[in-house]
C-alpha cells in the first residue's frame, strides 16, 4: 500500500483522468474488503468514491455473487474454486477471557492465518447468526436465550446495543424459554431480530426489532406451532439438543422443534409455518441427532446415526438443482427432500460450507476438516480446537445508514496477539473418514 501511494505521488496521477469515476466505482467494489480499506488510504479521489452511500451495497452484491455464482437474493456457501469465502470461528481459551471470534478465510489453495474480532466483552454471549455482515450476538444460558445484546460489523467497526423489551403482561415476565434469530429479506430490505416467547399461559408470543426503523421492539401475534425443547434436553452434550438459534435461508428462520418438525418465520410477511420433514426420519434418540443447516444456498436438514453415518438432506424444488428465489410457502405443493451426503462417520460432526468441487466442510470433534465424497478422503484444516462455527462475508452494510443513531465504534482486529498463531488450510490427510 506504502509502494502504491508513493508511486501515485510521485507521477501526480489524477484517477479522474485516466477512468471516469463510475468504472472506478464498479473495479473498487470487486475487491476485498481489506484491499478496499488499503485503497482509503492510496488517493483522496478513491477515498471519496468509497463513501458514496450505493457503495456499500455494490460491494456486497460483488463479493456474494463471488462467492454463490447468483444474485444478491441468495446467499450461499458455494464457492467457485480458488475464491476465498469467510468463516467464523468461537474459542473457549480460558474461563475468564470467555469466547474469543476469529475470522478466516478458506480458499482450498493456501495456508490462511486466522485473525482474532475485536468485540465487545464476549462473556456469556453467542452468536446469533452472520448476515451480509453483520454479526448478532446475544446473551445466552444452556436453554434459555435471555436477550439479544448487540449487532456489530467487523469491517466498518460499528456496533449497536440493542435494548431490552420492555416487561409486559404474561408475555415476557413469566417466559419459560425463548428462541431467536437474525435475518434479511430482500423484498423488504429489511435486516431483523426474531424472539418467540415460551410462557406459562400460552404458547408462543412473537416481537420483532427491525434495525434502524426506530420503532424498537414489536409485538405480531401469537402462534400454536411449538417449539419448546423436551425435559431430557438438559444439555448441549445431548443428542437432542434443540438450538435456539434460527437458521437463515430463503427469507425465512428456521427451528426444529421436539416432534422433528421444522417450524419457519417469514421475515417479509412475519408470520409462521411449517415445513415438511424429510421422509423417513425417525424419533430423536441417543442414536439419532438432528440439526438444520444452509449449504450451497439450501435449507438442509442433518441426520447424525451415531455410530454409523451422517446423512444430509437438501430441500430443492422439484426438477432443479437449486433453491434460489424460492418461496418456501407459495412453492409448497414443488418442495421435495433429496438425500446428497451419506458420511460414513461416527459422531460429532458438523457440516458448515459447501464448496465448488462438492467437498464439505465440517466440524469434526471439534476441528475443521473438509470431506471429498469421491474419494472419501477426510482432510483436517484446523489444528486448533473451536466451539463452533459459521460462514460469514466482509461487507460495508453501515448500521449508521441503516436508521440506527446509536452506534459505538471500534477497532477492526484486536491489535494484541493470541495466544498462539492458528492457520486454516491444507495441512494433513487421512486415507478416510476417522471413527471416533
Amino acid at each position: 500500500m506504502k509502494e502504491m501511494k508513493a508511486v501515485c505521488l510521485e507521477m501526480h496521477i489524477n484517477m479522474e483522468t485516466i477512468l471516469p469515476s463510475d468504472l472506478t466505482l464498479n473495479i473498487l467494489s470487486r475487491l476485498p474488503a481489506d484491499s478496499v480499506l488499503q485503497c482509503r488510504q492510496v488517493l483522496k479521489t478513491w477515498k471519496d468514491l468509497l463513501r458514496q452511500p450505493s457503495y456499500p451495497r455494490a460491494h456486497l452484491l460483488h463479493q456474494l455473487s463471488q462467492i454463490n455464482g447468483n444474485s444478491f437474493t441468495s446467499p450461499s456457501s458455494h464457492t467457485t474454486a480458488g475464491i476465498p469465502f469467510g468463516l467464523l470461528f468461537f474459542f473457549s481459551f480460558t474461563l475468564e477471557r470467555g469466547n474469543q471470534l476469529y475470522y478466516g478465510e478458506y480458499d482450498n489453495q493456501t495456508r490462511n492465518k486466522i485473525r482474532k474480532i475485536n468485540q465487545p466483552l464476549t462473556v456469556g454471549k453467542s452468536v446469533i447468526g452472520s448476515c451480509n455482515g453483520l454479526i448478532c450476538f446475544s446473551e445466552n444460558y444452556p436453554y434459555h436465550v435471555l436477550e439479544p445484546s448487540y449487532v456489530s460489523n467487523p469491517i466498518t467497526g460499528e456496533y449497536v446495543t440493542i435494548p431490552r423489551i420492555i416487561k409486559r403482561g404474561n408475555l415476557v415476565d413469566y417466559s419459560e424459554f425463548v428462541v431467536c434469530g437474525f435475518g434479511y429479506h430482500p423484498s423488504t430490505d429489511k435486516y431483523k431480530i426474531v424472539k418467540i416467547h415460551y410462557t406459562k399461559t400460552t404458547h408462543l408470543g412473537r416481537v420483532v426489532y427491525t434495525i434502524g426503523s426506530g420503532s424498537g421492539w414489536r409485538e405480531t401475534g401469537t402462534t400454536t406451532h411449538s417449539l419448546r425443547p423436551k425435559n431430557e434436553c438438559a444439555s448441549r452434550g445431548s443428542c437432542m439438543y434443540l438450538s435456539p438459534f434460527g437458521t437463515l435461508a430463503n427469507g425465512a428462520l428456521h427451528w426444529l422443534n421436539k416432534e422433528e418438525k421444522i417450524v419457519s418465520f417469514d421475515l417479509a410477511k412475519e408470520n409462521v409455518y411449517l415445513l415438511p420433514s424429510p421422509p423417513f426420519v425417525p424419533a430423536a434418540s441417543d442414536e439419532n441427532c438432528f440439526q438444520l443447516q444452509v449449504l450451497g444456498g439450501c435449507l438442509c436438514f442433518v441426520h447424525e446415526k451415531r455410530g454409523e453415518c451422517l446423512d444430509i438432506w437438501f430441500l430443492r424444488k422439484t426438477g432443479e438443482s437449486n433453491s434460489f428465489e424460492l418461496n418456501e410457502q407459495d412453492d409448497y405443493e414443488l418442495l421435495t427432500w433429496i438425500k446428497e451426503f451419506s458420511i460414513p462417520i461416527e459422531r460429532e460432526a458438523e457440516p458448515c460450507a459447501l464448496t465448488n468441487s462438492g467437498e464439505l466442510l465440517m466440524r469434526h470433534k471439534g476441528f475443521l476438516f473438509c470431506y471429498n465424497p469421491k474419494t472419501a478422503a477426510l482432510e483436517k484444516l484446523m489444528d486448533n480446537y473451536f466451539c463452533y462455527v459459521l460462514q460469514h462475508v466482509n461487507s460495508f452494510v453501515s448500521l449508521k445508514a441503516l436508521g440506527e443513531r446509536r452506534c459505538s465504534f471500534r477497532k477492526r482486529y484486536d491489535v494484541n496477539p493470541a495466544p498462539k498463531e492458528i492457520f486454516i488450510g491444507n495441512q494433513q490427510k487421512d486415507d478416510g473418514p476417522t471413527n471416533a
